[in-house]
């Protein structure tokens, strides 16, 4: 009884080591050494099969001299490698129309045959194999999301902060965390978000109440808005709360975001896009983003080093390229392109 139980609590412990490595940013190959560890085994294969528009196998090995990784291996390479280990346990697990993995136990040859209960093992420890990847893989891709997101609310100059439903901050947005290291206008007061003015702070704490309520299951309700004004005396920030779905029992959940637009930021286009876009030259690009970002003609000239002169005939020519007339079209042209996104996706890996 006691050695069924203790075979129990090891083999619980392997298959959360398996969860733990792969969703940790951990490899298979350090799944396998972990089943070759707790088997006993001399080497341990596994083979990986996906199926769709074509059939890639990609194959890997644990073993104490070291392992490999080959992958995209074909069938005739596999089976000549399986044939030379002589595998003596093989489990297999899969959608036949998805992916399918095979595991492969292969015992030393001095050492005793493995005990027959060691298949059911193998069987499991492959179906958690295959389902922490699968997991892993879907997080991984929520990750990617999740910065391409954050970074193309970075560059439209939009800061998000997430509360968790106690309303403490559990993440922000680069452009929030400045905001928020800034000390103009917001601030965090005991691990949640507060307004530097109390009359300010009194509406942000009863919206974000409100909604963490919604999230809580009440009735949903369109967004709260409100304006946070700064000591600084510039411009008052405009702020959305919303509620997020959150499930009450779920650990660190999202269960509000707040959204901040600062009205003395703006996104600014990227240069290499609008020369591309609209076939503007360096010069051009530069004098389209520096108008853009509010500054005059004699300012821009100004701080581009250039003539007056010269700063309009780059204008003329970036009119005549993008098909405007007025320098107030030109900053809505440009803050509505695809320049503002800029090279969102490269940022989001830099988090």
């Amino acid at each position: 009884m006691l050695d069924t139980v203790r075979r129990n609590a090891e083999t619980a412990d392997i298959i959360e080591r398996i969860y733990d490595t792969l969703t940790g940013g951990g490899t298979l190959r350090q799944c396998l050494d972990l089943v070759r560890g707790a088997t006993g085994a001399m080497e341990v294969t596994l083979e990986i099969e996906t199926r769709g528009a074509s059939v890639r196998h990609r194959c890997l090995s644990s073993n104490a001299a070291g392992g490999s990784d080959n992958t995209a291996m074909g069938t005739d390479t596999r089976g000549a490698l399986l044939a030379a280990t002589s595998a003596w346990v093989t489990a297999e697990c899969g959608d036949p129309h998805d992916d399918h993995y095979r595991l492969h136990l292969t015992p030393s040859h001095d050492g005793a045959p493995f005990p027959a209960s060691l298949q059911d093992l193998t069987q499991d420890l492959l179906r958690h194999i295959r389902r922490a990847h699968r997991l892993a893989a879907q997080i991984d891709r929520s990750e990617q999301e999740r910065s391409v997101y954050s970074s193309t609310l970075d560059r439209l100059a939009v800061g998000a902060i997430f509360l968790d439903a106690q309303g403490k901050v559990i993440h922000a947005t680069r452009v929030a965390r400045e905001l928020i290291d800034s000390r103009d206008g917001l601030q965090l007061l005991r691990g949640g978000l507060a307004a530097a003015d109390a009359a300010d702070n009194r509406l942000l704490q009863t919206a974000i109440r409100g909604k963490l309520d919604q999230a809580a299951g009440s009735p949903r309700q369109q967004p709260q808005t409100l304006v946070v004004s700064r000591p600084s005396g510039g411009r008052e920030l405009g702020l959305i709360v919303h509620s997020l779905r959150c499930a009450p029992e779920a650990p660190g959940g999202f269960a509000t975001v707040v959204m901040i637009r600062d009205p003395d930021r703006s996104g600014e286009p990227e240069r290499a896009i609008l020369r591309n876009l609209f076939a503007m030259t360096a010069a051009e690009a530069e004098v389209a983003c520096s108008l853009t970002s509010g500054l005059s003609l004699d300012e821009t000239a100004q701080s581009l080093n250039i003539s007056r002169n010269t700063a309009r005939t780059h204008l003329r020519s970036i009119f005549s390229k993008s098909g405007i007339s007025r320098q107030t079209e030109l900053m809505r042209l440009m803050l509505s392109s695809a320049a503002v996104l800029g090279m969102t996706p490269l940022a989001g890996q830099e988090e």
